[in-house]
């Protein structure tokens, strides 16, 4: 059993099909463009999230969406690697794309490796602070286990992003996936080249939710420990 590395620098780019939706015709494309940056000797870590909606059903909107913010401390224990401190969600989208309200709340998660595999959970909750009062309110917590089996030559298996979300204004769960994911590091002979592909199943039926999500991410490791095993999914 082994500590998983100090987070790298790192940019992505993650394509996120959803082929159909639970009670809506049509189909939905976004491109999730993502960051993470460790400072103070990678002590900590900033991560952010933009949303790009490319193509939605008919009479929704595309654009930007709002801006996902993540501040979190870096703590080994034992075998293990936490990762505690909160999230931001900035309203930068317009109209339908985001929610018109600033939001925060803690987040955290926690991973750890033994022998080909590693394991562990990320978890993320938040709630609206500041927004016109004519738009609802904002109130999530958000799930994703992690499970990853190493395979020969950099390639991987386990579970897709699977984020599972309560929301406390509607009071209930509106994404309950089941997913698997297929992964390759070492892209083309770079050790900083990575990247994966999820094929997702949601059994919750909510209004607006996909049924079937599938998710193409590139990631580059700037700088940072060329370790496939480090505390570095952008997932949230």
């Amino acid at each position: 059993m082994s500590t998983p590395a100090p987070p790298s620098t790192t940019v992505s780019t993650e394509d996120e099909l959803s082929p159909n939706y639970q009670n809506e015709s049509g189909s939905s494309n976004v491109v999730n463009l993502r960051a993470q940056i460790p400072y103070d000797e990678s002590a900590w870590i900033v991560r952010l999230k933009l949303p790009m909606v490319t193509a939605a059903p008919a009479k929704a909107v595309t654009g930007a969406g709002d801006l996902a913010l993540w501040d979190l401390g870096v703590v080994n224990a034992g075998h293990g690697q936490w990762l505690v401190g909160a999230t931001l969600r900035i309203p930068t989208a317009r109209d339908s794309l985001g929610s018109n309200k600033y939001s925060i709340g803690p987040a955290g998660g926690y991973l750890t490796q033994r022998g080909p595999v590693t394991f562990g959970f990320s978890l993320n909750t938040f709630f609206s602070i500041i927004g016109p009062s004519s738009y609802p309110g904002v109130g999530k917590t958000q799930i994703e286990p992690a499970l990853k089996y190493a395979l020969p030559g950099g390639w991987s298996v386990g579970l897709s992003t699977m984020q599972y979300t309560y929301d406390w204004v509607r009071n209930r769960w509106t994404d309950v996936p089941v997913g698997l994911r297929v992964g390759k590091s070492g892209i083309g002979g770079s050790k900083a080249l990575d990247a994966h592909f999820d094929v997702e199943r949601n059994l919750a039926v909510a209004a607006d939710s996909p049924a079937w999500t599938i998710r193409a991410l590139l990631r580059y490791k700037i700088a940072g420990p060329q370790s496939p095993t480090s505390n570095e999914d952008e997932n949230e």
